[in-house]
């Protein structure tokens, strides 16, 4: 039954049909919290700003990886505020990226979060290890 439904071509028009219709409403959708998106890209910049003029998010040398580099602050501090401020740049594009969604605008905004979120995920997975490693070194 599934493969004759599959094999009907009226089928898989209506299909594609509500596809596009479903992906039209939820642009509509998420519209006016794209605006809040962009609000908060400018806040993720500023923190950026702030992690790399305040040499913030530098770890200390008691943790067991990240504490390697504690005598180059600037080094985590950038990493971080980097992943920080690109992850804004798309949140300030997201917007853009909903007036017309075949644009240059959303590959870049979708490279962007793509590339940080995995690396925020990376850095997130090491960040458990060496804040327990910080806890035993210090006790």
């Amino acid at each position: 039954m599934a493969n004759r439904l599959l094999k009907n071509d009226q089928t898989t028009k209506d299909i594609t049909v509500d596809l596009k219709v479903i992906l039209n409403q939820i642009v509509e959708m998420a519209r006016p919290v794209s605006y809040f998106a962009a609000v908060m890209g400018l806040a993720l910049i500023s923190i950026a700003i702030a992690g790399v003029y305040f040499q913030l998010f530098a770890a200390p040398p008691e943790e067991p990886i990240s504490g390697r580099f504690a005598d180059y602050p600037m080094l985590e501090a950038s990493f971080i505020s980097g992943l920080y401020a690109l992850t804004g740049i798309g949140a300030i594009l997201f917007p853009f990226s909903l007036a017309n969604r075949e644009s240059f605008v959303v590959k870049i905004m979708g490279a962007f979060w793509t590339i940080t979120g995995i690396l925020f995920t990376l850095f997130g997975a090491l960040n458990y290890f060496t804040h327990i490693g910080l806890i035993i070194n210090t006790q």
